[in-house]
């Protein structure tokens, strides 16, 4: 990691390089901002998938608005963008009319999408949470050091 770090409470650190957009916290400021666009790409993934029809797979896609929202906003957005995803990759395959030689087979594909779009935003939620207390632990060991050298200075001085 290049640079001190910050912390700006107990909880989280801040990356001293600004302008770094990968990091968790690079948009905590403008969370609102995070969850639109999220929600945003979402709606248009769910239109695009719509328009093209069932024969054209945009599952991939759908786990955008799912890692946007699991690694800038945590894990309760996160799980609230897998499920969302979810639906609307159902809705999406409901009103092109996929046929399924059984009823059931809509649910199930639908039950898969959202195990793997909950997998994804568990995952990445929880790699933000260990980024960001790596940094925290970081922060305070640095901290540490640095009284630690401070006290040996004074100690030296008062010997000499």
């Amino acid at each position: 990691m290049k640079g001190p770090l910050s912390t700006k409470d107990t909880n989280t650190a801040v990356p001293a390089a600004p302008g770094r957009f990968t990091h968790p916290t690079a948009f905590e400021t403008h969370l609102g901002a995070v969850k639109a666009v999220s929600v945003a790409s979402l709606a248009l993934i769910g239109w695009l998938d719509y328009i093209t029809g069932y024969e054209f797979g945009f599952f991939i896609f759908y786990f955008i608005p799912v890692a946007i929202a699991g690694w800038y906003c945590g894990r309760k957005e996160g799980v609230g963008a897998a499920i969302a995803s979810a639906i609307c990759w159902y809705l999406s395959d409901r009103l092109t009319h996929h046929p399924y030689s059984h009823a059931l087979f809509i649910y199930w594909e639908m039950f898969m999408r959202l195990i793997s779009f909950l997998t994804t935003a568990l995952t990445l939620a929880k790699i933000r949470d260990l980024v960001l207390n790596e940094e925290r632990m970081i922060a305070e060991l640095l901290e540490a050091r640095s009284r630690l050298a401070k006290y040996e200075a004074d100690g030296e001085s008062e010997k000499g």
